[in-house]
């Protein structure tokens, strides 16, 4: 019922400014309004009926941006009406020449609906002054203020249907952008779910399994430790998960790496990381941070990795971090969470790329500007 009544709300609005140019038609016709003494002319109301029926039937679709069928023939059945009974109400039948110049703008090319716009504006503006008005400084003057009345009066109807147009289109635009916002915010919590908490669940296993072993051979201190860590890192993943409910979790590449390497040493990962740079922007901290994240997460799930090294230094105006492993396993290069990487790369106009060789080694390689922070 709503979506009933904001359709139909442009299309009411649109009706109603048309009732003034009828209203102000039709008494003029009918009682002349003080231009004609001739007396009451009610024969020639339902003219003005149906050509204000034909107006409102043309303004409507040209709201909805088309033309209706047999246009063509309303718009030849419009102009007679306008033009017919024009030399017997000289003083009161005028002003139809506002509905003609409105569905001329409307449906012909632009070129040609403003020549019959202005022609027919101009061209019966003359006809009247010079058939009602003697002198030639009246006639001028008549010419210009019918013209000025027939192009205001036309050019009225055919923006308001063009604004109720324009309302339509922006209101959906606005509806789009609605949709499409919400669609981001659903790719922005699917990628940092898998981001946060494939790497968090990982971990978890990892201590899990660390724990099962130290336990089995009676070493109940380590064992320990290793609990302690797995009930640790899933705080931390319930956390990151109520924060990625309402924002973009932070992430910092200091507690990234320190993590990282607690993770990698659980499972027998050597791990070497060569830092040749002291602060970072913040955006690109936060982006190098993932990228340690999703490449220790595929380290572990997907390699049979013995080493892993990490790399990051500046360079001719760009930062780069590389991070490689042996033991690489037939991870798909071009997973969700690379493609989240990427994602993310590209919105600080840089690029994420991971790769293998023939020698069993996996690279992955983030490059963005320095400036992009």
């Amino acid at each position: 019922m709503s979506a009933l009544r904001h359709m139909l709300q442009p299309r009411g609005l649109l009706v109603a400014m048309h009732l003034p140019f009828v209203a102000f038609i039709a008494a003029r016709t009918v009682t002349g309004l003080g231009f004609d003494s001739g007396g009451s002319r009610w024969s020639a109301l339902w003219l003005v009926v149906v050509a204000a029926s034909i107006q409102v039937h043309h303004s409507l679709a040209a709201a909805n941006g088309t033309r209706p069928r047999y246009w063509k023939l309303t718009l030849f059945l419009l102009i007679l009406i306008a033009y017919v009974p024009l030399p017997l109400l000289v003083d009161r039948w005028p002003t139809l020449n506002w509905f003609v110049i409105a569905s001329a703008l409307m449906f012909l090319p632009g070129p040609a609906a403003l020549a019959l716009a202005v022609t027919d504006a101009v061209g019966l503006a003359i006809w009247i002054a010079v058939t009602l008005t003697t002198g030639r400084y009246q006639i001028a003057l008549a010419i210009v203020y019918n013209a000025t009345i027939f192009l205001a009066g036309g050019g009225s109807l055919y923006v308001a249907a063009r604004l109720v147009r324009l309302a339509r289109e922006l209101r959906a635009t606005r509806a789009q952008l609605a949709d499409l916002a919400i669609e981001r915010e659903r790719l922005r919590i699917s990628r940092d779910l898998h981001d946060l908490l494939g790497h968090s669940l990982s971990a978890v296993a990892l201590k899990g399994d660390l724990a099962q072993r130290l336990i089995a051979r009676q070493e109940m201190s380590r064992a320990d430790e290793e609990i302690q860590g797995l009930v640790s890192v899933a705080r931390a993943a319930f956390r990151d998960l109520r924060e990625i409910t309402y924002r973009e979790a932070a992430v910092s590449l200091a507690s990234e790496l320190d993590r990282c390497t607690d993770v990698l040493a659980a499972v027998g990962i050597e791990t070497r990381v060569n830092t040749h740079v002291d602060t970072l922007p913040s955006r690109v901290d936060q982006l190098f941070a993932w990228a340690i994240r999703e490449g220790v997460t595929n380290v572990v799930r997907h390699s049979s990795a013995h080493t892993c090294s990490i790399f990051i230094d500046r360079g001719d105006g760009r930062l780069r971090l590389e991070m490689e492993n042996d033991g690489a396993g037939f991870a798909a290069i071009g997973g969700h969470g690379l493609s989240g990487l990427a994602t993310r790369a590209e919105e600080l106009s840089g690029t994420a790329r991971g790769r293998t060789d023939g020698a069993g080694r996996f690279l992955l390689t983030i490059d963005v500007p320095e400036e992009a922070g």
